[in-house]
């Protein structure tokens, strides 16, 4: 990727995490602010956790900074250095966008669960009344749940490999969305009545990784993702392609969180 344009006005945005060399977002929103025209540029940050705070705030103090992305493994430590957060952030409980306003103060957003729900539905598939199993209640399942309920889904089936972690979620689902039905998952591979299968654990992103869970034959009208995207393809999404299922992984979840993540910077530029 060549940069048009780096001078003393160009406006920095940076993505913060650790580690950071797997990230995406420098190439990938840099080049969305220099197709948009803009003179500004997006950096990857590396913060040790020992650090976080106190780079945190001197990060933030910069002159020319106009927004944050972040990563693992800072989303919820992120919240709390908001002045202001949009409602699905506060209902997950971190952030991985900051905004630098006009008048100085940082909003808050998550566009993780955004990202997916608009790569569903760019696929064809719409949440909204339907059966959901998901794998994994962490950060990117938090995200993802609040999300799916969100825009409407009809019931999300939640197992964690720490049940506590799962029921707190599903808990916290239901009392934000008592319309869906939110429930804590005894069994990881029944997948009975379901319409939607995700992968939001680990589980695959290693090599020698099987499955997140011990899948039988899978119903070719189940679609699956797999929000892991490197490597692009996980012995979950190999074993559902072959049994006809529809497979997605996370990098349309990326792009369109790209999409979102950008027009919440742009809302208010600095």
């Amino acid at each position: 990727m060549t940069i048009a344009r780096l001078d003393g006005a160009t406006r920095l945005y940076g993505i913060v995490g650790h580690p950071i060399a797997q990230a995406r977002s420098p190439e990938v929103m840099t080049a969305w602010l220099q197709r948009t025209g803009r003179n500004a540029i997006l950096v990857p940050l590396h913060v040790p956790p020992e650090s976080f705070d106190q780079a945190m705030k001197g990060l933030m103090l910069l002159g020319n900074l106009d927004g944050l992305v972040i990563t693992v493994p800072y989303k919820a430590r992120a919240l709390a250095l908001t002045d202001a957060c949009l409602p699905m952030a506060a209902q997950v409980g971190a952030v991985n966008a900051l905004r630098r306003n006009a008048d100085g103060s940082w909003h808050g957003g998550i566009f993780d669960g955004t990202g997916l729900v608009g790569a569903l539905r760019a696929e064809g598939f719409e949440p909204a009344g339907r059966r959901i199993k998901m794998l994994g209640a962490g950060g990117a399942g938090s995200a993802v749940a609040i999300a799916l309920a969100d825009a409407g889904a009809r019931a999300l089936d939640i197992f964690d490999t720490d049940a506590e972690r799962a029921a707190s979620l599903a808990r916290r689902v239901a009392g934000h969305y008592p319309a869906c039905d939110a429930r804590v998952a005894a069994d990881p591979a029944s997948l009975d009545g379901h319409d939607l299968l995700i992968n939001c654990t680990p589980i695959g992103m290693r090599p020698g990784d099987g499955m997140p869970a011990p899948f039988g034959r899978l119903d070719p009208g189940l679609f699956v993702v797999d929000i892991i995207m490197k490597p692009q393809t996980t012995p979950l999404a190999e074993h559902a392609r072959a049994c006809g299922c529809r497979v997605m992984n996370g990098i349309p979840m990326l792009d369109r969180q790209v999409e979102a993540v950008m027009s919440f910077f742009m809302e208010q530029p600095a």
